[in-house]
This record gives structure tokens, sequence and C-alpha cells, in this order.
């Protein structure tokens, strides 16, 4: 059996609250999109069934789409979780485990704003409820920078703390800004990791960098499924591209704090 990939969804901020960047979609607009695939046939899976596709343990269905969550903001806990909880869909959230329950200081504050991320309390009450909670590393560094010992803290010590903090195994880890490659793989097994998730890329097969479409508030009513989707991947490949832009600005910053 060949592996094969389901449509694979990577949501960050689900928001009312209005940024100058471009990880945010409203309420509204992801209820539509949620609402819309599942009237369109579509079905989401777990994180089991998608190993099993990438792996080519399974044969898919033509409609079997993931929906992720990068990075647990707050607002999930309201504005998207209970819609997936009315549909009957899991879903992934991979949570920066070194600011649970803060504000996200660890990002560039366009427009100034900063949003709160789940707290450990929250994870605990929403993984019983279809939600399975992966790693998104401790800091959300660009793994790809780092030297082997630091890559090695933030994938491992991440592992540690999301499972103490929701009390069972933690089976992956999605690459901050999708920056992977071999090394980082490497680094993931090690860890313990079943698996692991990028952004915006070809998938070339295993189940170590499996790709998925960022949503951004361009997207349309049916991310990924309509006749736009290969536009759609070419745009994401195109904003993933100037997420550089914001790992430079973070490391300048690090760089004047310890300076």
């Amino acid at each position: 059996m060949s592996p094969s990939l389901p449509l694979v969804l990577c949501y960050h901020k689900v928001e009312p609250r209005h940024e100058l960047g471009v990880t945010r979609v409203s309420p509204r607009r992801f209820a539509r999109q949620m609402e819309r695939l599942a009237r369109d046939g579509w079905r989401a899976i777990g994180w089991e069934a998608l190993l099993s596709r990438a792996r080519g343990e399974r044969a898919g269905g033509a409609r079997e789409l993931v929906i992720t969550f990068d990075d647990a903001y707050r607002g999930l806990r309201c504005h998207a979780f209970p819609v997936l909880e009315a549909l009957g869909w899991p879903s992934l959230c991979f949570v920066i485990t070194d600011y649970a329950g803060r504000l996200n200081r660890w990002d560039v504050a366009y427009g100034g704003r900063r949003f709160a991320h789940l707290a450990w309390r929250d994870v605990r009450q929403w993984e019983g409820r279809g939600v399975a909670f992966g790693s998104h590393t401790k800091r959300h560094p660009r793994l790809t920078w780092l030297d082997d010992v630091a890559l090695r803290e933030e994938v491992e010590g991440s592992r540690r703390a999301l499972a103490a903090g929701c009390d069972r195994p933690v089976p992956l880890l999605s690459y901050p800004f999708g920056a992977a490659g071999a090394r980082e793989i490497t680094a993931a097994r090690a860890a313990g990791y079943q698996g692991g998730l990028t952004l915006a890329r070809r998938w070339t097969g295993g189940a170590f960098a499996i790709s998925r479409l960022p949503v951004y508030p361009w997207s349309p009513s049916a991310p990924g499924a309509g006749r736009l989707a290969r536009v759609e991947w070419l745009a994401a490949r195109t904003a993933n591209r100037c997420a550089v832009g914001t790992s430079l600005i973070l490391g300048i910053g690090v760089k004047g704090h310890r300076s």
C-alpha cells in the first residue's frame, strides 16, 4: 500500500481581536470553514489515522482531513475547540511549553498586541474532548538555526514538560516555522516522537515531515479543498518563506537582550 496524506490544515490564532500579522482567522470565518468542509463531505481524522496513512499502513478516504493548531493560543478554547466538538471532529494542538498560560512574548508583536496561550488546566480540560496535544518545542526557535545541544533541549525538554502537563505520552512534534531537515528529524526520532509536521512543503514520504497547508485570513471558505488549492499552496509557500524575517527580528532581539 502506497503512503498518502490527507489534507492537513494548520491554524494559529482563532481570535476576534485584530492584529497586523497574517496568522489570525476570525471565529466566524473559522466556524464557516469547518461547516463548509463538513457540508461538502469532508471528515476529520485523528493523529493515529494520520500516522497510519503517512506510513502506508491504511488506505485513506478521498475526503479525509486533519485540523491542527500551532502555538496553542487561549482563544482556541472559546472559538475553535467548541466548533469542532459540535461536529464530532478531533484535532491536534501544538504547545510551546515554556509559554503555557503566558503571553506570546516569544513572537514579534505586530501592531503591538500580545495574545495569551492555553494554560495547563486548559490542556487537561480539552485533551479528553477530542483534542490531542503535541509539542511545538519549549520556546519556538527556528530549529535549523540551533546547535545540537540547544536542538536537543528544545525537542526533548518540551516533550517531557508536555507529558507531565497532560499526563500522557506526546506522539507528535510540530517544527516551528515548519523548518526541519535531516538533523532535526533525527533529533525528533531520538526524543521519542512518532512523527513530525512541517508547513507548506512538498511531502516526499515518511511520518516525520508531514506537510500542512497554513490557513490565512485570505484563505477561501473550504481551505485546500477547492479549485484554488494549488494557488493556496503556492501562496502558503511564499508566506512561510517570509517568516524568516520574523526569525531574524527575534534573533536580533535576543542578541540585544544578552548584550
